[in-house]
């Protein structure tokens, strides 16, 4: 493969296109085409995306209906074939779900011009209705692969496709840092990043750190929803609001500048259902600035840290409080930041996300087109950890 054609709304910011770059590098040439103009729900401001060529990877805007909303926006078809016919890709990659409209209209064009699709999936539930089942039975069709955020989205895929070949690997790399910096401080650093929306079990940290009231700690929340109001009112109740930030929605690239500041990351809903934290990039990310992670046993969370953080049940307020008691103690954070920095490096940085990328699409790509795609030999090794 030497020409690749990425689909996706998430590149419409610069910040996230670690990946594209670190395909790039490997010698390919890289465009990804995204929507002109997109609406992003959680800062709810308009991004405006120019055309450009930075690091090998060639940025294509076109215009898109529907913005901001990843299910039913559309390409404008008229450039859509344009750029089809004049980049005439080895293959391409659809970065939505099978029932987005994106990826029925995309693979639509691509079969005709007989250019291969592989799709990136991270659902691992069923939407409701006729009309979505339609649309992913027809797109799972035209696929030659499909990339699994998860091991749910996986076997979602298959049991849809069972001849299917799916390799479980993350959307988005993160930058790891050469050395990361931790910003001096008194006590013990606890962070929540995420939207404040029902169940993301941000009252059930706020309980836990009340039963810590006597050790030193502080609380930095990013992030912002409806619940908002209500958790302030919450740690006002519980007397803890002197010692909480909310530091409110940030974009991407100010993410960095928060990791520094923590020892300790909090990842807690209790929303438990298969479609629940579909994404572990957040994780990731604070694993690689070698930020201790605590999760709950909710969709890809436990996936994603493994051994390399602690794992507990949803909503358990005394074990939590607990957990966060030990890891006031440098000494026992100090084998689970390395543990994590390590996992990052080997699994989620942008180098290691693209080159195990890379050798999935090009064994599809070698898949005799003879064979039912999916032969049980071509990508079950793809699915496990790298040694």
């Amino acid at each position: 493969m030497r020409r690749l054609l990425v689909v996706s709304t998430v590149y419409v910011d610069p910040a996230n296109r670690g990946k594209l770059r670190a395909l790039a590098a490997q010698g390919l040439d890289v465009t990804v085409a995204v929507p002109q103009r997109w609406r992003e729900p959680a800062l709810g401001r308009i991004l405006v995306t120019p055309w450009e060529r930075q690091n090998g990877v060639e940025v294509f805007p076109i215009p898109t209906s529907n913005i901001g909303d990843e299910l039913e926006c559309r390409f404008g078809r008229r450039e859509l074939l344009s750029l089809l016919h004049d980049k005439h890709p080895d293959l391409i990659q659809i970065e939505a779900e099978p029932d987005a409209a994106l990826a029925v209209q995309v693979s639509k064009a691509a079969k005709k011009l007989r250019i291969p699709v592989v799709v990136f999936a991270w659902d691992g539930a069923s939407r409701p209705g006729a009309f979505a089942r339609w649309r992913r039975r027809r797109v799972l069709r035209r696929l030659v692969g499909a990339l699994a955020g998860s091991d749910a989205a996986r076997a979602r895929l298959l049991s849809e496709r069972p001849d299917l070949p799916v390799a479980v690997v993350p959307q988005l790399g993160v930058a790891v840092p050469t050395q990361p910096e931790h910003l001096p401080h008194e006590g013990l650093a606890v962070g929540h990043v995420g939207r404040l929306v029902a169940h993301k079990g941000v009252d059930t940290l706020l309980q836990a750190l009340a039963l810590n009231r006597e050790a030193p700690w502080h609380l930095t929340v990013v992030g912002d929803g409806p619940e908002r109001e209500r958790l302030e009112r919450l740690a006002t109740d519980l007397r803890l609001a002197a010692r909480i930030r909310w530091r409110g929605a940030l974009p991407p690239d100010e993410l960095s500048g928060v990791w520094s500041a923590l020892d300790v990351l909090v990842v807690g809903p209790e929303g438990v259902t298969t479609r629940s934290e579909q994404s572990g990039h957040a994780l990731a990310e604070a694993m690689a600035h070698e930020v201790a992670v605590v999760v709950t046993e909710t969709g890809v969370l436990p996936e994603t840290v493994d051994t390399a953080g602690v794992v507990i049940p949803p909503g358990d307020v005394a074990q939590l409080a607990e957990v966060l008691r030990r890891l006031g103690d440098p000494a026992v954070r100090l084998p689970l930041v390395q543990a994590a920095r390590a996992r990052a490096l080997r699994l989620f940085s942008d180098e290691a996300v693209a080159e195990r990328m890379l050798v999935f699409l090009n064994e599809v790509l070698a898949e005799p087109r003879g064979m039912a795609p999916g032969s049980t030999h071509s990508n079950d090794h793809l699915t496990q950890e790298p040694a």
